[in-house]
């Protein structure tokens, strides 16, 4: 699904005609555009599989500073310790600084918002139901018709944690360390951990 269909989504949800290229100054459209930025917000906070970055190096600037993404959600853990964000520089909890310069690098995971693109087709059916169901309350002051949008939004919601579920296992168990405790022995698609029924293919 595209940006704009899922924008036209919305707009259907309160009647409004639907768009064929961005209308910007429409205020119906301006307005199903923040609902969705918001929802994306929203959703991706948590983190999940498809938003979460590992083992990340970062290397300080030459006055010690460490300058973070703009997409930042939050930051995980960090070799160095309590690493926050603030203003778009790194920051240390413990020190009480942006100076990084005693490290010459940091690994970190953090999680980052990702444009409508990147974002696979679960979490777009979460995003585009949140968004319409707060379009509905806001534009309309429709709370009934708002509340019928809920189990399909619940649904959606499940689809996308098993999602996260099923590839985290399947990071897990074909993780380096995961196969020494198994004595060596790499999982098989067939007959092993994952049977060739189980899928993520939605």
């Amino acid at each position: 699904m595209t940006e704009l269909e899922a924008i036209n989504y919305i707009l259907n949800q309160i009647n409004s005609p639907g768009v064929t290229a961005p209308e910007v100054g429409m205020p119906d459209y301006d307005a199903a555009v923040a609902r969705l930025a918001e929802a994306s917000a929203w959703v991706q906070k948590r983190g999940w599989w498809y938003n979460t970055e590992t083992n990340v190096t970062l290397t300080p600037e030459t006055n010690g500073t460490i300058i973070l993404p703009t997409n930042l959600t939050k930051i995980l853990t960090a070799s160095s310790g309590f690493m926050l964000d603030r203003s778009g520089l790194a920051y240390d909890a413990n020190t009480q600084s942006t100076d990084f310069s005693a490290y010459s690098s940091i690994n970190v995971d953090w999680v980052l918002l990702q444009p409508w693109d990147n974002l696979p087709t679960t979490a777009q059916d979460v995003i585009r139901m949140a968004a319409a169901q707060e379009m509905i309350v806001i534009e309309l002051e429709d709370m009934r018709k708002a509340d019928n949008l809920t189990a399909r939004y619940q649904e959606a919601y499940v689809e996308m944690k098993k999602d996260d579920l099923e590839v985290k296992k399947r990071s897990i168990a074909y993780n380096p360390a995961f196969i020494i405790t198994r004595g060596g022995v790499r999982p098989n698609r067939t007959g092993g951990l994952f049977p060739s029924g189980n899928n993520l293919g939605r």
